[in-house]
């Protein structure tokens, strides 16, 4: 979630919530439940922030043979137990679908297969985490917003065993995503922040910073295995960390160095960079359309990849790694329940399927 998202989420909810709240209605094709039981390959996993403060975080199973999407399945599987408050992030690790609940504070290791907890890491330590990253079976790391220290796990054990101290000032720092190149471990550092970092894992100490442009806030490695940098210029003019036209920056893990970079129009809002299946294709979201470019591109695309149009402002996405079918999560008026279109891998809509409140993160099983 991007701070302009955020700002325009809080003041949608706040003007809609009481009206909503009396009127919506279940829209789903399914509840989930432990019978609901997927098989590798062929699913995915989205993860519903809920609204903030509202402990109506949810977890959407969505059977892509059967087309058909399965709410609330963490919740039917355990006994009515809630996921939390803003769900943020997932990832897959070891059999276990990780599950990061910012506003919770706590990161769930969920069974793939049946819906049910494995077990959670919590820690006093743990103020605002927003993505996990696994250097091995045994360490994991774990980003924060607004806390100067990204957290050391042991996964096995579910406990968090040291920190990394980033020097940046408690209240503004931010670490979000984390991408592994060798030893090493690369992450953007958002909120606030102009700077990407290098890792060495081996000894858990920030050996590099990179400064790439106001606030990236999202990355992933390309074919060639470079690292890509999205930043979103600041979200607003008045940002303290600054506001200019957002940037997509190549750059060389190795020397940490910018190779080239690309120049968004000023009050452009691009977020969600990935890339596809094959590491040769860039996707991202900018003012409310898919964009894609080919990580050889000397310039970016005069023209959208998929153009929703109907009022709709894609909130996440995220391309299919078996057939390039891209899935694009629209937020609605953050308050009701979401909705996720698929289109097919030459951009065109295919279907939709209804989800939990504010989907906002994938993961493929």
């Amino acid at each position: 979630m991007t701070a302009l998202q955020f700002i325009f989420r809080a003041f949608t909810a706040l003007v809609t919530m009481t009206f909503l709240s009396g009127c919506m209605k279940d829209s789903f094709p399914g509840q989930g439940s432990p019978d609901v039981l997927p098989e590798a390959g062929s699913g995915l996993f989205i993860l519903c922030e809920g609204n903030y403060n509202a402990g109506n975080s949810s977890l959407t199973f969505y059977d892509t043979g059967e087309k058909k999407a399965y709410d609330n399945v963490f919740s039917g599987a355990n006994d009515g137990q809630k996921l939390g408050d803003t769900g943020q992030s997932m990832t897959m690790h070891g059999g276990s679908l990780w599950t990061v609940v910012n506003a919770s504070h706590v990161v769930f290791a969920i069974d793939p297969l049946t819906f049910r907890e494995k077990g959670r890491i919590v820690s006093s330590d743990m103020t605002s985490p927003r993505f996990i990253h696994f250097v091995s079976d045994s360490k994991a790391y774990i980003s924060q917003l607004y806390d100067s220290r990204i957290l050391i796990a042991d996964p096995g054990t579910f406990r968090v065993t040291g920190s990394i101290d980033t020097g940046m000032e408690q209240g503004t720092a931010s670490v979000e995503q984390m991408v592994q190149y060798g030893d090493y471990v690369l992450a953007n550092c958002w909120s606030y922040q102009k700077t990407i970092i290098k890792i060495d894992s081996r000894t858990d100490e920030i050996v590099q910073k990179l400064e790439v442009g106001v606030q990236p806030q999202s990355i992933c490695m390309d074919s060639e295995n470079r690292l890509w940098v999205l930043t979103d210029g600041g979200a607003w003019p008045e940002n303290p960390a600054g506001y200019e036209a957002p940037r997509l920056v190549c750059v060389d893990p190795d020397a940490f160095t910018v190779e080239k970079t690309f120049y968004f129009a000023l009050g452009g809002s691009p977020s969600e960079l990935q890339a596809g299946p094959d590491g040769n294709e860039l996707y991202f979201l900018n003012n409310g359309k898919v964009w894609k470019m080919p990580v050889s591109a000397d310039s970016l695309p005069d023209s959208p990849f998929i153009d929703p149009g109907d009022g709709t402002w894609p909130y996440a996405m995220t391309v299919c790694p078996w057939n390039s079918d891209v899935y694009v999560a629209d937020a609605i008026d953050y308050v009701q329940n979401g909705a996720v279109t698929r289109y097919s891998a030459d951009g065109k809509a295919v279907d939709e399927f209804r989800t939990g409140v504010c989907p906002g993160s994938f993961c493929w099983f």
